[in-house]
This record gives structure tokens, C-alpha cells and sequence, in this order.
């Protein structure tokens, strides 16, 4: 799933500088550049999330309703007896069963769980799924991965900025450059999620995938620069 990208307007002016303005009979503004430059890189997951989730028809919606938390209870209770692994309830629903259904009412809910452990958490979704449904399993990064990351390749693109910037003035005969407007823009896209309906089963736990591979992350400066002659 992509995550949107975070948008950061910052304008920068040098100290007791005004932009360049063209009046009559002043010299010509200087020109002035758009420029951009990104830095991507690739980062192994560290978060793993899983959603469970416990669905029952009928005829009384009370009654359903008092299932599903039954057992959406009891898998939070064994979610948290498991190191590592943070459990909380996601939606609960009532509606009108789908055709084909038996029983009038539908009632759903779902446990989400998270935990950088994939094994661990690996292991207690596969004894969830005994009984519960795996709605989806989710790999990503961690807030504190993804800030780490950004900062680092944010230093990049500034750096990359600031080289093309400096080109450009050289190709076009300038001696200097000042920076005038900059947009910040980061992106990191998690994997899609790998979505699983699974079958309760009374003989096993059922394996649930544990590789989690890379995201991306992304960080873009866009911005424009003025083109001087003097240094």
C-alpha cells in the first residue's frame, strides 16, 4: 500500500536579501530555475502486521455479536501472553447477511496484531487461524525505521540539489546561485499486503508467511533557484 507523500513548504531567503524584482530602468531580474532532485532506497521491513477476524451468521444479533467477542477476547489474551506482539480490536460490524448466507444478521470483528518478532507473531496467527479467519498479513516499516531513513537520504537530496543547482548556474555562465523556494516531499510505499482467508483447522497451526522483503522510501526536493552574476 502506498503511502501518501508528506508535503513540507519551506522558503528559504539569505539574511537581508529581498527577491530580485525587474523596475524601469533597474537592471533585469535574475533568472530563475525550477529544479528537483530525489534519493531512493530500499530498506528491509521491520513490522509485520496481522489481522484476524471472527464471523458468524443468524437469526439473533445479540447473540452473535456476544460470539464473535468471545472469541475476539480470547484471541487478545493470547496475543498478549505472546512477548513482543502488540494486540488490539480493529472493526466490528453488524449487517444484513450476504445472499446465499444463512440467517438474516452478519456479525464480524477483527484483532489486529503487530510485532517486529515475525516468527513470534508468525506462530501465534497460525494458532489464531485454528479458529479465526487471517484477513490480511501486512509487512512495513516502523515509524522510527522510516524517520531514521528519511533524515538520511533527506541530507542526500539537499546535497543533490545543491550540486545541480550549482551546475546550472555554471552551464548558463552564472557565478553564484541563491536558493529561493524548496518543497520537501517523502514517500514509503509499503509492500501490498498479502491477503489470506484461511480455514479453521482442529489438526495444526496453519504457516503464515514470515518474509517480509524491502519497501521503498522516498525523499524528493523540489524548488527554484536564482541565477547570479555575481559571486
Amino acid at each position: 500500500m502506498k503511502l501518501p507523500a508528506t508535503l513540507i513548504a519551506i522558503t528559504l531567503l539569505a539574511a537581508g536579501a529581498a527577491p530580485v524584482f525587474a523596475e524601469s530602468g533597474a537592471a533585469p531580474a535574475a533568472p530563475v530555475l525550477r529544479l528537483s532532485a530525489e534519493t531512493v532506497r530500499r530498506v528491509s521491513v521491520d513490522e509485520m502486521t496481522v489481522t484476524v477476524a471472527s464471523e458468524r451468521t443468524g437469526e439473533a444479533p445479540g447473540a452473535l455479536n456476544s460470539q464473535v467477542l468471545a472469541q475476539l477476547e480470547a484471541a487478545l489474551a493470547e496475543a498478549r501472553r505472546t512477548p513482543g506482539v502488540v494486540a488490539r480490536l480493529g472493526n466490528l460490524q453488524t449487517q444484513p447477511a450476504p445472499r446465499g448466507r444463512p440467517g438474516p444478521w452478519q456479525v464480524r470483528g477483527e484483532v489486529i496484531l503487530e510485532a517486529r518478532d515475525f516468527r513470534a507473531l508468525g506462530e501465534l496467527a497460525g494458532r489464531l487461524a485454528q479458529r479465526l479467519q487471517i484477513s490480511s498479513v501486512r509487512f512495513g516499516l516502523s515509524g522510527d525505521r522510516r524517520r531514521a531513513v528519511e533524515q538520511e537520504l533527506l541530507a542526500e537530496a539537499a546535497a543533490a540539489f545543491q550540486d545541480k543547482a550549482g551546475a546550472a548556474a555554471r552551464a548558463f555562465g552564472f557565478r553564484n546561485y541563491r536558493i529561493g523556494e524548496i518543497t520537501l516531499g517523502t514517500a514509503g510505499p509499503r509492500p501490498g499486503p498479502l491477503v489470506m482467508r484461511m480455514a479453521a483447522s482442529a489438526e495444526a497451526a496453519i504457516g503464515v508467511p514470515t518474509e517480509g522483503g524491502e519497501a521503498e522510501v522516498q525523499v524528493r526536493v523540489e524548488g527554484t533557484v536564482l541565477l547570479l552574476a555575481a559571486p
